[in-house]
């Protein structure tokens, strides 16, 4: 199984997951006509994809998620009160596959995990993806506001980790940003910040930890070489070996093996 981010930012949101025989995306924040740009950039023939996960309802994550399903004549997977929040904004989907948080299930040869994280939003999804005969294990951490027990405890053994790490808190706080966003972001239901994220490393870090991919990085309050080295410290504190990537709003990532 490996992994590719076509996008990662405010600005629209996916994630390619590829397993032996099956493609599929994780969020359609951008067009569709962006998608279909940035597979072809990647390599990956469009009518291999097989299924669109959605994370939650806000546009950066489902902007293009009916043009893309019906596109590609593909499933759509997503919670019940997501589907409610949104369904509105998806328009006509033949095939709309209703999931619930806390109770895995099975597509093609992948195991998908969903499990609910505190956001603002309806009931905010985040996954963990195995293969079916594969060591390797995925987890898309983003869109929350602290990890919580739940969280920690499906960290305990992935390969790789997409990870959020949104904000510099000083560049937050001294920012532009009106004080009503600053104090979402900030908050519990919000963002987490490159400090927070670099806590949670450090809680969870196992040796069988291959990957971070740090993700949902903010234009405005943060900057790649802020966020890497604050997650760099702490791996070479805890001495670990473990590669660590940058996901972008602007172009796809390398293919990243789980």
């Amino acid at each position: 199984m490996k992994v590719c981010i076509l996008a990662s930012g405010s600005k629209g949101n996916s994630i390619l997951v590829a397993g032996s025989k099956t493609n599929i995306l994780i969020d359609a924040g951008l067009s569709c006509k962006q998608i279909l740009e940035r597979l072809n950039q990647v390599g990956v023939d469009e009518n291999s994809i097989k299924a669109l996960f959605i994370t939650h309802e806000h546009s950066d994550h489902i902007k293009g998620a009916g043009p893309i399903v019906r596109t590609l004549g593909i499933p759509l997977f997503i919670n019940q009160l997501t589907f409610n929040d949104d369904d509105y904004r998806l328009g006509k989907i033949e095939k709309v596959k209703i999931f619930e948080n806390g109770y895995p299930f099975t597509f093609n040869e992948f195991l998908i995990e969903p499990f609910s994280v505190p956001h603002d939003s309806a009931d905010n999804s985040c996954f963990k993806i195995s293969e079916r005969g594969s060591l390797g294990k995925l987890i898309i951490l983003t869109d929350l506001g602290y990890p919580t027990k739940l969280v920690k405890e499906k960290l305990k053994n992935p390969s790789t980790i997409i990870l959020e790490s949104n904000h510099d808190f000083d560049k937050l706080i001294n920012g532009p940003y009106e004080w009503w966003l600053k104090q979402r972001i900030k908050s519990k239901n919000g963002h987490l910040s490159n400090s927070q994220a670099c806590e949670l490393i450090n809680e969870i870090i196992h040796p069988s930890l291959k990957n971070i991919i740090l993700a949902h990085l903010s234009e405005e309050n943060n900057e790649p070489e802020i966020a890497k080295a604050e997650m760099m410290k702490i791996l070479k504190e805890r001495k670990s070996d473990c590669n660590l990537y940058i996901a972008y709003q602007n172009h796809p990532t390398n293919w990243i093996e789980v």
